[in-house]
């Protein structure tokens, strides 16, 4: 009877866990919490570990909130859009590429693609291709941005701009990890023959 009420306990706790609310901040950082209420100049919430104190954040710190029942509002963008940069459009899209050229930096993309070419060498190299394009269809997500002015972020237009060029910047990564990848594959296969076979 007793590892039938502790079973139930965690059972109990297992889904209080996973019915809580998630601040997402924009800096990245997440906050699993219950969220209280939203008002125009804070947001106030509680703590899982502490549900009786109530906690704020300035809504100028909060990118987006995910309920627990799956629901998703962002603050961000929908409380501060009117504060940003007056840009055009045209220049917004501009200042958003030159930021992507300058700021983003995305290393991963180089590696991960060099990794699955040499690592799928035997298979034709179609695991670095796969690995490259998968990749570079990404998008970076808006709280990744590295930009000069944060405040930028509120303009949708320099966003796009941003990620659209972060993306072009992630496929030149992703094709010159899998040319890296095919070099070294020749290298290696080549040093096996000349091993395997000069030897004889």
């Amino acid at each position: 009877m007793r590892c039938l009420y502790l079973l139930l306990l965690f059972c109990g706790l297992a889904a209080t866990a996973q019915a809580q609310d998630t601040i997402l901040r924009t800096n990245g950082e997440e906050i699993p919490a219950k969220v209280l209420t939203i008002q125009p100049e804070k947001i106030s919430y509680a703590l899982p570990a502490a549900p009786a104190d109530t906690l704020y954040l300035p809504v100028t710190d909060v990118f987006m909130i995910r309920y627990a029942n799956g629901t998703k509002e962002m603050i961000y963008t929908a409380t501060y859009a009117a504060a940003a940069p007056a840009l055009t459009p045209e220049q917004a899209r501009r200042q958003g590429e030159l930021d992507a050229r300058q700021y983003f930096k995305s290393p991963g993309a180089f590696w991960g693609t060099f990794g699955a070419t040499v690592v799928t060498t035997s298979v034709g190299w179609l695991g670095g291709v796969a690995t490259g394009a998968a990749i570079a269809a990404s998008r970076p997500p808006v709280h990744n941005l590295m930009v000069s002015d944060d405040k930028l972020l509120r303009n949708q237009d320099y966003v796009r701009g941003y990620q659209r060029q972060a993306q072009r910047q992630k496929l030149g990564k992703a094709a010159a990890g899998f040319g890296a990848g095919v070099g070294t594959s020749v290298a290696i296969v080549a040093i096996i023959v000349i091993s395997v076979f000069g030897a004889h």
